[in-house]
């Protein structure tokens, strides 16, 4: 079992729509991959082809089977996250609500620092998105009150959005790999086709194939697989599973 965070300190730095474009990705390479919205803008559905209005069932409330679409089991786990019991199942059965075999893909809102400080030491990794912007950059020493970001052994960045014509966003760009080194995961470059698809309620592979940001997605996919395990590095032999959360 594997669960994932998606967090960021600042809300609008593209949390929901890497959270649906890992869970898509991992999904095609064959894992059984859920996607879990705790969320309250409830828009983790959008990003999967869904309508604003379609109902998802909550998670773990017997409200129904989940909405499934190419291969992602989509669920709302902003109701349960958010009772007053949540933190007390989670000590107690942690295992049986996440479901051993699967890939867990969690979106977290950005100011939901309960849920995040509950879940971390359960997962196996904590995706922080970042934008190439100066407010976006200054709440990365909100990510935890305890140890700067780059001694958090969980917390991995992912630069979105990034446009190599504007001058801020190249320097923000090299300030975010010389602080983070091997924790800046990934870099997705800007490209209005994201925003195109989604208007669409169409997948960005279907909408827009030779988009730029779609290469970089892959490629953000295949890094975290190594990340956490699920296959090797160049030149290492082959790995186990890992990460029990």
């Amino acid at each position: 079992m594997a669960v994932i965070l998606l967090q960021s300190p600042k809300g609008g730095t593209g949390t929901t729509f890497l959270a649906a474009q890992l869970a898509l990705h991992l999904a095609g390479k064959g894992y059984e991959v859920n996607a879990l919205d705790c969320t309250f803008q409830d828009s983790l559905k959008m990003h999967f082809g869904f309508m604003p209005a379609q109902a998802v069932p909550e998670w773990g409330a017997g409200g129904g089977e989940p909405l499934v679409a190419f291969g992602v089991s989509v669920m709302q786990g902003h109701g349960q996250s958010r009772s007053a019991a949540f933190a007390a199942r989670v000590d107690r059965e942690f295992e049986r609500m996440f479901d051993p075999g699967h890939i867990w893909i969690v979106d977290v809102a950005s100011e939901d620092r309960h849920l995040l400080e509950l879940l971390m030491p359960r997962c196996v990794l904590h995706i922080c998105p970042l934008l190439p912007t100066a407010a976006s950059l200054a709440t990365l020493n909100r990510l935890s009150e305890t140890a700067p970001a780059m001694k958090l052994d969980r917390t991995v960045f992912v630069l979105n959005q990034l446009d190599d014509r504007q001058k801020l966003s190249r320097h923000s760009h090299s300030f975010v790999r010389d602080l983070f080194g091997d924790q800046l995961l990934a870099t997705i470059r800007r490209d209005e086709a994201v925003n195109e698809a989604l208007a669409r309620f169409e997948l960005i592979s279907k909408y827009a194939p030779p988009s730029a940001a779609l290469q970089d997605l892959r490629l953000f996919a295949d890094a975290v697989e190594e990340r956490i395990g699920l296959k090797p590095a160049p030149g290492e032999a082959n790995i186990e599973v890992t990460g029990d959360a």
